[in-house]
């Protein structure tokens, strides 16, 4: 964890609680340590990262140059699935916004499933999850 602000991802945990109707909790012990490998191989798999990941990016405060991330050349079909994914996941977003249900437990209910896609698609970073306790 020395090259995160350790306040800014306090305060992500403290947002978590938070989230009452998501069966998440992240591990953001584990999250930070393999932020990066977790990042390069998502990228060139072509799938995209959960949007709760983006703002533990924010909290990196180490080198731009030693981020330890190192993409592959994109081939016109890994870009074309990251391109389809981002829209992907803004069509669900929008989706999700369903005024006949509670938007807020639809919403986060969406956050959950990349998430669990995620861990689906990568299964050696299944650890990126805490269950929450009752």
């Amino acid at each position: 964890m020395n090259d995160w602000d350790e306040e800014y991802i306090n305060n992500l945990k403290e947002v978590d609680k938070h989230i009452k109707e998501s069966k998440v909790e992240l591990n953001y012990e584990f999250i930070t340590e393999h932020y990066f490998e977790m990042y390069e191989v998502a990228m060139n798999a072509g799938t995209i990262m959960p949007y709760r990941f983006n703002t533990i990016g924010l909290a990196y405060r180490g080198h731009d140059h030693d981020r330890p991330t190192k993409f592959q050349n994109f081939d016109p079909e890994i870009k074309k699935r990251l391109e389809k994914a981002y829209a992907k996941r803004n069509e669900n977003q929008y989706k999700y916004m369903d005024t006949r249900k509670d938007p807020k437990e639809k919403y986060e209910k969406f956050l959950d499933k990349e998430i669990f896609d995620f861990i689906e698609e990568f299964p050696q970073y299944k650890d990126i999850i805490k269950e929450k306790e009752d």
